[in-house]
């Protein structure tokens, strides 16, 4: 008796299903990708029950020929390629060749087309791989697919599908990230009855984040324009201002195709580090264009996962392009000498000779992507000053400047800790000889035997920051010297601060605790809210703040900086 059998063709296309069909969203993606595919510019997406018992998608693209109807059902059925050479180079959407034939044989499909110069529509129904007839029907130019009662055969597969509004976000995700990557064409979406999004297809992406994400949003983007070697990564990110609580709002494509990838993911937020509150997680639309050759789209059935030949040069364009792009948006004004070619090019410069060899490898890294540009308080009048009217100080706290139509509030400790943080770093990564206030008497301090311990493994640290320390035997060390910085502060207080920050993240990455340790030290040795400055140390410091490359936030995320424009405060009818 033979043990090995050749499988039917319903129970070929169901294990297809499987593989390509994860529920009502994968059914919709890839309709919606046939119809794009045929040159569509609306595209109209009805769902009811999360997909579960209908879900419809027309289009007004080119159309089905009465010929290829019947055999666009067959797995492996594509227009899209000839022969295994064409895998490599395909660049359209719709070409894996399985789908009309693994949904329909878990569901009832009916499908409607009439080419553009056609007199006569044509409909077609097949349900679980029972194909009826093709008739004859009245329809509009293109093509309207209905799929009804999804797994209907397969209950086991339907049994693990999620409620109706879950499966329906699930669909609302596939529509977004498709209409961002075709800005060309106006999608439509319908739940139950009701419109839920709609675009106009303008080809603008403003409009389209606008029509998707809201107003807040669009208004605070930033424009990503840049090219690496033989790529390309084009998009928007939000700026300071916007900051997402998930990495859902990370949005990324290749090729045009929407994908799923870590690289992509690690190179944005290591460009916006320092930019957002920790935690945080910033808004990015991009899409790189880079020849099909050096990629894999292939490693998952559904192709949303994506390996790239050369994963450095992927992680270092999308790095460079964003960080590029931060640079250029405005902090401090509209002065157009603070952001200048000169400046951002040199701080460009530096950060490419930053970018980690191995950041892939090994994700663990002495990098110094945020190294700013040495700049030192002493020689900041050799730079452009900021021109701007000083309004005033409230609650000893809060700095209130003014540059042409905008309105600046400045939080002096935010703002003076980034400073801080910039130049005990530069210093730091110099490897030149730390800057130390010698104390005239050294204290020296009990501590626990785990807190010795964590001081000898970090002794580096200390010693680079400025601190001078030794063992001092019986569980005790004696400090002969502190930060430059933190000159006027209590020596005991400020080791003991440092010592505990470093407690609390000490299970971290090298480079995580040395930049939060050097944040700390900075953090204490900054001017504190309810600090009197006189006009002449606000001048030094925003000036000093102005000519950092990332002002945006404190070492810790915190921002320093909140503007209001003119047109905004006009909006709250401050005036009758």
């Amino acid at each position: 008796m033979k043990t090995i059998v050749l499988l039917d063709d319903l129970t070929i296309n169901q294990i297809a299903a499987g593989e390509v069909i994860e529920g009502p969203a994968s059914v919709v993606k890839e309709l919606v990708e046939n119809a794009i595919d045929a040159n569509s510019t609306r595209i109209e997406i009805e769902v009811k029950n999360g997909g579960k018992t209908f879900i419809r998608v027309s289009d007004n693209g080119k159309g089905i020929d009465y010929d290829d109807i019947d055999i666009a059902f067959e797995r492996h059925a594509t227009s899209k390629i000839r022969s295994s050479q064409d895998l490599s180079k395909v660049l359209t959407m719709g070409f894996r060749g399985e789908a009309l034939a693994s949904i329909a044989s878990i569901s009832e499909v009916t499908l409607s087309s009439k080419k553009e110069n056609s007199n006569q529509g044509y409909t077609y129904t097949v349900k679980g791989n029972k194909k009826g007839i093709i008739e004859e029907c009245q329809c509009q130019n293109g093509t309207n697919i209905v799929v009804k009662d999804l797994f209907y055969n397969v209950p086991v597969r339907y049994k693990f599908l999620k409620n109706d509004n879950s499966e329906f976000q699930k669909i609302k995700k596939v529509v977004i990230r498709l209409s961002l990557a075709n800005l060309n064409i106006s999608f439509k979406l319908i739940n139950e009855g009701k419109l839920v999004l709609k675009t106009s297809g303008n080809t603008k992406m403003q409009d389209a984040v606008y029509e998707l994400f809201g107003k807040d949003i669009a208004r605070n983007l930033i424009e990503v324009n840049f090219s690496y070697q033989n790529m390309e990564i084009k998009g928007v990110v939000g700026n300071s201002r916007i900051e997402m609580p998930y990495r859902k709002n990370e949005i990324f494509f290749v090729n045009n195709r929407s994908v799923e990838n870590e690289i992509l993911s690690n190179g944005v937020e290591q460009a916006f580090k320092g930019a957002l509150k920790i935690g945080k997680f910033p808004f990015a639309i991009l899409n790189l264009e880079i020849s099909p050759q050096l990629i894999d789209m292939n490693i998952h059935p559904t192709k949303k996962e994506i390996k790239f030949q050369n994963e450095e040069d992927v992680f270092k364009i999308v790095y460079q392009a964003v960080k590029e792009a931060l640079l250029k948006e405005e902090f401090l004004g509209k002065d157009e000498t603070r952001n200048s070619e000169e400046i951002r090019q040199e701080y460009v410069q530096k950060q490419e000779s930053y970018l980690p060899a191995n950041y892939l490898l090994k994700r663990i890294q002495k990098s110094k992507e945020e190294k700013s540009l040495e700049i030192k308080p002493q020689i900041v009048n050799t730079k452009n000053k900021l021109d701007y009217k000083l309004i005033g100080v409230v609650f000893k706290t809060f700095i209130i400047i003014e540059i042409n139509d905008e309105l600046y509030f400045i939080d002096q400790h935010a703002a003076h800790e980034r400073v801080l943080y910039e130049q005990v770093k530069d210093s730091y990564n110099s490897g030149k000889k730390p800057e130390t206030q010698m104390l005239i008497l050294p204290t020296v301090l009990p501590l626990k035997p785990a807190e010795i311990e964590l001081i000898k493994d970090n002794i580096e640290i200390f010693e680079k920051v400025g601190f001078q320390i030794e063992d001092f035997g019986n569980n005790t060390i004696k400090i002969s010297g502190v930060p430059s910085i933190a000159y006027n502060l209590d020596s005991t207080t400020i080791f003991q601060d440092t010592l505990k920050e470093l407690t609390s993240f000490a299970r971290t990455t090298k480079q995580e605790i040395e930049n939060k340790f050097i944040a700390t030290v900075a953090c204490k040795a900054a001017v504190k809210a309810g600090m009197v400055l006189t006009q002449k140390e606000i001048d030094t410091l925003i000036q000093e703040l102005w000519s950092l490359p990332n002002p945006y936030t404190c070492p810790h995320g915190r921002p320093t900086t909140i503007k209001y424009e003119k047109e905004e405060l006009e909006k709250m009818k401050l005036r009758k």
